[in-house]
């Protein structure tokens, strides 16, 4: 039998907007900011979970350097994103000192935590919230940025070289594949005219 890879899909932008919103009226708060920064940010999630709160606290960017390419990334926060930022930071009462050094998404010994804990977690979270993707994971996050970003460039091969730079792809055909862009939707394009 052959090696399959599992593809993941990204949410729709609205959906995702939903979830957030549902997550903070429940009170979820790492889970709001989690699935917030990991859409609006693009980044894998090894370097998602990199971040520690001195990165974002009072900051119009972030600057990280990427596990995977060793680049320095600079991604400015958008204010959906600082929003989120202070609501979690007052509701988990973080005090100027403590959140210094801290992982934004820390187990309960202040140590980072694992992509596999994030993987059962949003499928948890999906399946509470009958958010329907496919093959939920981590990449959906990553995914959904980068399914949001061709949308708003009216599907644009301008946007997916931007993605591509942003995602550290050789080429936008690997891009396209990435953000599930098939061969059916490139039909549907030309059928439409």
């Amino acid at each position: 039998m052959a090696n399959r890879q599992t593809t993941t899909s990204g949410m729709d932008w609205n959906t995702m907007l939903g979830l957030t919103g549902r997550l903070k009226r429940d009170n979820e708060y790492r889970d709001y900011l989690l699935i917030t920064m990991g859409c609006y940010f693009g980044l894998r999630i090894g370097d998602l979970l990199s971040i520690k709160w001195s990165d974002i606290m009072g900051k119009e960017e972030l600057q990280i350097q990427e596990s995977k390419t060793k680049k320095l990334r600079i991604i400015t926060i958008n204010d959906k994103v600082v929003d989120a930022i202070n609501v979690c930071s007052n509701e988990l009462r973080l005090k100027d000192n403590h959140w210094n050094s801290e992982y934004v998404f820390a187990n309960q010994w202040g140590g980072q935590l694992s992509v596999s804990y994030i993987n059962k977690r949003l499928k948890v979270i999906f399946q509470k919230y009958n958010v329907r993707v496919q093959n939920p994971s981590s990449h959906t996050l990553r995914k959904s940025f980068g399914k949001h970003v061709f949308e708003m460039d009216n599907q644009s091969e301008r946007s997916l070289i931007y993605l591509s730079e942003i995602f550290g792809h050789s080429s936008s055909s690997i891009t396209r594949k990435y953000i599930g862009l098939t061969q059916e939707n490139i039909k549907d394009v030309y059928l439409s005219l």
